[in-house]
């Protein structure tokens, strides 16, 4: 052997080249199998490292994941492994990784997995608002899509979301995904007493070794949320997020699954309806067919109060009643005619009052699925400072019903025929003051703003009861027994 380097002509110690010619040499690519040409190390985690490589029958750029070998021999590891695979090539998604192939070489387990060229999540945090709330957005698809076919994925948290190079999310790394309610072979491998995923990230109830539930990868989107704006995990009494994102984390970390976000893609939706980057116009955030729902509640809660308001009124009226009539307990004493009659004031009128009854019971059966819908449809906004858009129509109804009130007085005074109707019209436009009064109190309701903070709302409703209470009020006045 030479004495010196054939390369550089430096001393040499036992090698055939020196130490610095050593490390400059190419070295040929490391292969797996005969189609695979191994780059760079792109990861490494509990299950495995991650490496760009070349697919030779493909001709293009894969990522291969390869099990450690102290890993390899233990056999859990090894169906966890294999189970990954599984899970993912189940999947076909575009915000999730693709697998294109998977097996073993030299005793190696491997998975050949879509190529993303971009970066984890966790190295681009914090990211504003808007752009986190599009991303976990995104996150949430993927998630519908993999829980519509019973696998859950279990370690959601930034560094197994990855980025492109276009800000397209890639959900990625399932090795401790499991089916829901499923018992089959190779997919219960965690312990029932033993947590898997990242402590951070894990629900209560996942803590606690619970079944694996879709509402626990809701959790952990919370969670992901929460960083991606923050940088740091929501742990304690946190901070507060800004605008109506905050609702949405905190629905998503309820410790009760049930308090949660009913599904993966109601978070989403609230995601969308919250994102600072598309504002809701004043009041609502709805779609139009979510809009129709709330006019036909809204509608029932109107012929409710109307009902309610017709049982008082009849009760209420004056008339003079025979003496067969009068039964106990159900009418205010009155005053006995000449001719034996009473003159009843005020009485209990059943089948009116149960009527109203009816209605109330209805409206708030309605009311109910409509606000259930809303939880599990993640429709619900916590915006107090957001003016209800439909108060100021309430406010016109009343000034309608003044002014039409108003004209019906000045035009019997010249006994027009056109005075005949505005009884009527009055009437149509009560309905439709007390219609949009209940529109705009369950908009309020739903993004959690305070009725006595639309003064507007209350002036109109009570413009639009003046005439028929002031026309109530002179009948009494002017009303005797006959």
């Amino acid at each position: 052997m030479s004495e010196s380097c054939p390369r550089c002509a430096a001393p040499l110690a036992g090698l055939a080249l020196c130490p610095r010619c050593l490390l400059a040499a190419e070295l040929p690519p490391a292969t797996l199998g005969a189609a695979l040409e191994l780059g760079e190390e792109l990861g490494r985690g509990g299950m495995g490292a991650v490496y760009r490589a070349r697919h030779l029958g493909l001709g293009r750029t894969v990522a291969v994941k390869l099990l450690p070998a102290a890993r390899a021999a233990e056999p859990e590891f090894r169906r966890r492994f294999e189970r990954e695979a599984r899970a993912l090539a189940m999947l076909n998604h575009p915000h999730i990784v693709a697998v294109h192939d998977c097996g073993q070489a030299d005793g190696q387990p491997y998975i050949v997995m879509e190529y993303v060229d971009g970066q984890p999540l966790s190295a681009l945090l914090p990211l504003p608002p808007a752009r986190a709330a599009a991303v976990v957005a995104e996150v949430c698809e993927a998630l519908a899509y993999a829980h519509a076919r019973g696998i859950v994925h279990r370690d959601i948290k930034p560094a197994n979301v990855l980025l492109d190079g276009d800000g397209r999310v890639k959900v990625a790394d399932f090795g401790i995904a499991r089916l829901i309610d499923s018992e089959a072979p190779g997919w219960a491998i965690t312990a029932a007493d033993r947590a898997a995923g990242t402590p951070h990230y894990q629900a209560p109830e996942a803590l606690a070794g619970a079944a694996p539930d879709a509402r626990m990868d809701i959790y952990a989107a919370g969670v992901l949320l929460y960083e991606t704006i923050t940088g740091r995990p929501p742990l304690g009494a946190f901070a507060p997020l800004p605008g109506a994102l905050d609702a949405v984390v905190r629905r998503a970390l309820a410790p009760d699954p049930a308090q949660r976000f009913a599904d993966a893609q109601a978070m989403r939706r609230a995601l969308l309806a919250a994102s600072p980057a598309t504002p809701a116009p004043a009041g609502d955030a709805l779609p139009a067919e979510e809009r129709t729902w709330i006019y036909a509640v809204a509608m029932l809660q109107a012929i409710s109060t109307a009902v309610a308001l017709w049982a008082f009124l009849v009760s209420l009226t004056p008339r003079v009643v025979r003496s067969d009539e009068v039964l106990p307990l159900i009418m205010v004493p009155g005053e006995r005619l000449a001719d034996g009659r009473m003159a009843s004031w005020a009485r209990f009128e059943t089948w009116p009052v149960l009527a109203a009854l009816a209605t109330f019971a209805l409206a708030i059966a309605a009311y109910g699925a409509l606000r259930w819908h809303w939880r599990r449809a993640g429709l619900e906004r916590h915006a107090p400072d957001t003016p209800v858009r439909e108060a100021r129509w309430v406010l016109a109804c009343g000034l309608l019903s003044c002014a039409t009130y108003a004209a019906g007085k000045g035009l019997s005074w010249d006994s027009r025929p056109v005075a005949t109707y505005l009884p009527v019209i009055g009437g149509v436009i009560e309905i439709a003051a007390l219609f949009i009064l209940w529109v705009s109190i369950l908009h309020a309701w739903r993004v959690g703003r305070p009725l006595w903070r639309e003064p507007i709302m209350w002036l109109g409703f009570g413009l639009a009861i003046l005439p028929p209470v002031s026309e109530f009020l002179i009948y009494l006045r002017h009303w005797t027994p006959t």
